[in-house]
């Protein structure tokens, strides 16, 4: 058995998530593709894969093992482009994870600049806001906000988000512009729950108040950034979103600010990687960039009554009124 063709075809087998998408990438027969993942199995002693006819799932040392070797593999690739005189520009594919918000507004419009530079180079990007475990889901660099529990990982301070109020002027004429927090008791909310269950607590601060928690449960609670923002824009209720992230709806009147000098929270954006790897130039090129992409988009640390002042300076017919102090 040739072991590194095993290993490759156990990677292109996990990454396809199917034996008849693996053998398409592979250019090989299913049979084929199906007989080295046992002979791979057979010499390790142990099951890397469970199989049914709806899907593939790994075991937990399959997970292990597939993350050793999509590093090794890597590894390899660097080793034959140095050797071939190719160091100097990166190639191969690399994983990328990024909350969704920035994933959408900040880097999937530019990676067409990334490409230019680094033509030998293919990105896989995905856009969530659930939480990944990077070495043992084999993603190379993530873009993350929040809590970082992981210390195996290189944490790159980016900028600071914070969140802001917004509604549909439908939701506002319902209820009436707020003055102060008290004001939001009646409001229908739109919160977040997180992977492991429960809602995430709404907390509003502003500079020199007391921190103000508004009780009670949302009327309606989602896992993803974009649905919340949607069911706002169609009058549901008062939602919390980044403001760069609803900067156009902003803009185009589809949302308004509410009670733009108070923020309900902040997230620290970091880019992370592995540090159990040696730092590849891939990684290394890509986490560069995309630091300096970040930060060169000041939208991204917006406060609320900055955009609201965005807004009004650009002559948007948007009433961003704040509250009476």
């Amino acid at each position: 058995m040739d072991k590194l063709a095993a290993m490759q075809t156990f990677v292109t087998i996990v990454d396809s998530g199917s034996f008849t998408r693996a053998a398409e990438r592979l250019d090989l027969p299913k049979a084929r593709v199906s007989q080295r993942l046992r002979d791979l199995e057979s010499v390790l002693g142990v099951r890397l894969l469970e199989r049914s006819t709806r899907a593939l799932r790994l075991t937990d040392e399959g997970r292990a093992y597939h993350e050793r070797c999509v590093r090794m593999l890597a590894e390899i690739d660097e080793a034959e482009q140095a050797l071939q005189g190719r160091h100097g520009q990166p190639q191969g594919q690399l994983r990328v994870e990024a909350v969704a918000a920035i994933a959408r507004h900040v880097l999937a419009p530019a990676l067409h600049d990334f490409r230019q530079r680094y033509p030998g180079m293919t990105v896989r990007l995905g856009s969530s806001d659930r939480l990944s475990h990077l070495l043992e889901d084999g993603i190379d660099c993530a873009i993350r906000g929040g809590d970082l529990p992981d210390s195996r990982l290189v944490a790159r301070p980016v900028c600071t988000v914070h969140l802001g109020l917004y509604a549909s002027p439908d939701c506002i004429a319902r209820h009436g512009r707020p003055r102060d927090p008290a004001a939001l008791a009646d409001w229908p909310r739109l919160g977040w729950f997180a992977p492991r269950g429960g809602t995430v607590p709404w907390r509003l601060r502003r500079e020199g108040a007391e921190a103000v928690d508004l009780p009670g449960q949302p009327a309606l609670a989602f896992d993803d950034g974009d649905a919340a923002v949607a069911a706002a824009v169609g009058g549901a209720g008062l939602v919390v979103a980044a403001p760069f992230a609803v900067a156009a709806l902003v803009r185009a009147g589809a949302l308004q600010p509410v009670l733009p000098d108070w923020t309900a929270g902040q997230r620290a954006v970091h880019v992370l990687y592995p540090s159990a790897r040696q730092l590849s130039a891939r990684v290394r090129c890509f986490a560069d960039w995309a630091i300096a992409r970040l930060r060169a988009e000041p939208a991204l640390s917006w406060s609320p009554s900055e955009l609201a002042a965005q807004v009004m300076a650009s002559g948007s017919e948007v009433p961003c009124e704040t509250s009476t102090r």
